[in-house]
């Protein structure tokens, strides 16, 4: 019995260590790298609360599996905190697709109107609420590295891939110049596209849901009601003498 708690808890250890994304290209180039967080998160807080958990369970039900518990309880509470982790980041993702239309489209007016791209984005932080305000603002922190390296650190830690195509635009453009606004208005487009078949396919996904279950007690029903007149003339002719 410990040694199967000890093997689980071994199997929860190596899922709930979380490794950070380290962006190989920052250090490629004449860019300073920017700064980059731990590359392991160890979630102390609910490693040290599934412990308590443990020991109390243990000491509740089974004194003599005391370590095994507690050990499993901890490695149980950092692999909840992980999920949970999951669930917010995807929350977050959901919540910068829809933004990213809106933020593609105000950088092309400001671009137009004559601004740079640090000024633009500085200006679109100050005003903006949102994922890509925050993930901008933190970008502009990172830019006393140089703003390419932060903008490429931005894309490749950002919580939606497609969000990296704008901050790679935005990179590319501040290096290299080029018609920034016309390029911000056709990946707007690109977004707001993405977003109608995004919508598309969750509206069939959600009727699926919906008419599945009627559909599954229908068909029975249906079948029954063909069927009975013939089975109750069979069962009528087997009886009659």
């Amino acid at each position: 019995m410990t040694a199967a708690l000890i093997g689980a808890g071994v199997f929860f250890l190596a899922l709930a260590v979380h490794h950070s994304r380290v962006d190989p290209g920052s250090y490629v180039g004449e860019t300073p790298p920017p700064r980059l967080s731990r590359r392991r998160a160890i979630p102390v807080r609910p490693i040290v609360v599934g412990l308590t958990v443990g020991g109390l369970t243990a000491l509740t039900a089974a004194p003599g599996q005391m370590i095994s518990l507690s050990v499993v309880g901890a490695l149980a509470g950092a692999l909840v905190y992980r999920a949970l982790g999951s669930t917010r980041r995807q929350r977050r993702a959901a919540r910068l697709v829809q933004e990213l239309p809106t933020v593609a489209d105000t950088l092309a007016l400001q671009v137009l109107a004559g601004e740079s791209v640090a000024t633009a984005i500085s200006r679109f932080v100050a005003f903006a609420r949102g994922v890509a305000a925050e993930e901008l603002t933190t970008t502009l922190e990172l830019a006393s590295d140089g703003l390419e390296g932060a903008l490429r650190h931005a894309a490749a830690t950002t919580v939606h891939p497609e969000a990296a195509r704008l901050y790679d635009l935005l990179g590319h453009a501040h290096r290299t110049g080029g018609r920034l606004a016309a390029a911000l208005t056709e990946l707007a487009i690109d977004y707001r596209a993405a977003l109608a078949r995004d919508l598309t396919a969750e509206g069939g996904r959600r009727a699926l849901t919906t008419y599945g279950p009627i559909l599954a007690l229908m068909i029975p029903v249906t079948l029954l009601f063909l069927m009975y007149p013939t089975l109750a003339g069979l069962s009528a002719l087997s009886t009659t003498p």
